[in-house]
């Protein structure tokens, strides 16, 4: 019976108590965290992770078949035939054995001493894994940026919501007063009416304020790969954090030695004129060496010859034995082939390869190009909400005093109802222009940090 009521309770214990996957979602993520949730969750992010591993492959494989190869090998043969099959070997007037076995085992070795293919092909590899290497990093800071644009986008619609809910209280607070005002005879009664109205206005307000900000964190969630129910730890107000140091053509240097966009270019430029040399280089001579050591084994053909030493007809004093099983290869091999007649071939492939690696090279310059567009035009609009933050916030202080002065005057009937209206109206629209010039100057950090190959 206590062994009963102490599994019961065991089991009423582990079925309480929530599961880890689950205390682990219901953690709130900062910023840093959902980006780097999304380093291992975002799709544009793993492919490019794919396409950099699949490129690393490609590179040990191209660089491996210009270094020396070295094999072990071990082979067994079994055969049995009927001596009258002499197939090919009836012309030399041969005869095959019926039975034969031979085993081997052998070291092999190869390398290519001279072949411009295998190494024009190992520097290709090395441009591309290069180029995917450039490719997860842009994919990496597109990604940060697109989650920074999010999550600040979600933290905006927070703030909305606490404005909202502020207004709401504000506006009560006006139909309260103007109920006041009606019963002492300051107002009508249609300003009670008014207030009523504008009250139930912001209660909409307010209402779809909150189910903005659920929709904006569900397509968080989603955009890092988390599940629906996953929450934000979001800031009590937005930062202003520091831009980038340096003046405009010293970011612009920055820009031109680290963007990956701009790495990447260069990349497949190199991998273009690497291509258009590979056209010519299988005309050049090819030296390859090989060699081997092992040892080599029949036991037909040693059972035979200890038969022959072992029969009394052998005349004496002739040596009679088994010879030694280890052998050794070495070959040094030089080809070298040269088209002929081939058509017109090899022509329209350098034709090809030429055109493709001017191609690379108009996209080589115009990224350049456009690396110092994006730069100028980013400080640029930093400068821009830099001082529209600041003017913002001048003006968000300005028409706050204003809206409680009008509460205060309409209050004590100095005002009229549509003055105090417009007066927190007014307030309110400065501050969303105040939260619009905070997320823009944080993501005008961000995104000129993004130009420079910085984030």
């Amino acid at each position: 019976m206590f062994v009963t009521l102490l599994a019961a309770a065991v089991a009423a214990a582990i079925a309480a108590s929530p599961a880890p996957v689950a205390q682990a979602q219901a953690q709130p993520m900062t910023l840093d965290q959902a980006i780097s949730f999304a380093m291992s969750h975002d799709a544009t992010v793993l492919a490019a992770r794919s396409a950099y591993a699949a490129a690393g492959a490609q590179l040990a494989a191209n660089r491996a078949a210009g270094l020396l190869n070295v094999d072990g090998q071990a082979q067994s043969i079994l055969n049995r035939q009927s001596s009258s099959n002499a197939g090919a070997f009836a012309q030399f007037g041969l005869s095959p054995s019926p039975n034969f076995s031979q085993n081997t085992t052998q070291l092999t070795a190869s390398q290519n001493v001279f072949d411009l293919t295998t190494s024009l092909q190992a520097k290709e590899a090395q441009r591309a894994y290069d180029a995917a290497s450039r490719d997860l990093r842009r994919a990496k800071s597109q990604a940060t940026l697109d989650i920074m644009t999010s999550f600040y986008g979600l933290a905006e619609d927070a703030q909305l919501v606490t404005l909202s809910l502020a207004d709401l209280k504000y506006q009560q607070a006006l139909v309260q007063i103007a109920q006041i005002n009606y019963q002492t005879g300051k107002v009508a009664g249609i300003d009670v009416l008014k207030a009523r109205i504008q009250s139930t206005t912001s209660q909409e307000h307010a209402s779809s304020s909150e189910a903005d900000l659920e929709d904006a964190r569900q397509n968080l969630a989603q955009q890092i790969g988390a599940p629906a129910d996953q929450t934000f730890a979001l800031p009590d107000s937005i930062p202003a954090p520091a831009p980038p140091a340096g003046d405009q053509p010293t970011l612009t240097a920055l820009a031109l030695r680290n963007r990956p966009d701009l790495l990447a270019a260069s990349d497949a430029f190199d991998e273009a004129l690497i291509v258009r040399s590979l056209v010519d280089a299988s005309d050049r001579p090819i030296v390859n060496l090989t060699g081997g050591w092992g040892n080599q084994v029949s036991p037909t053909s040693n059972a035979a010859t200890l038969a022959a030493c072992n029969n009394p007809s052998h005349p004496l004093g002739v040596p009679c034995g088994l010879g030694s099983s280890h052998f050794y290869s070495v070959s040094l091999t030089s080809t070298w082939t040269l088209p002929l007649l081939d058509w017109g071939a090899k022509h329209a492939a350098r034709q090809s390869a030429e055109l493709a690696a001017d191609e690379k090279r108009a996209a080589y310059e115009s990224a350049r190009r456009q690396a110092a567009i994006d730069v100028d035009q980013a400080f640029r609009r930093l400068g821009v909400n830099r001082q529209n933050l600041d003017l913002a916030t001048a003006n968000e202080q300005l028409a706050k005093r204003t809206a409680d002065v009008s509460q205060v005057q309409y209050r004590t009937g100095l005002i009229s109802q549509i003055d105090v209206t417009s007066a927190e109206q007014t307030y309110l629209q400065v501050a969303k222009d105040l939260l619009d010039a905070q997320v823009g100057y944080v993501l005008s950090v961000a995104k000129l940090k993004l130009a420079v190959g910085d984030l």
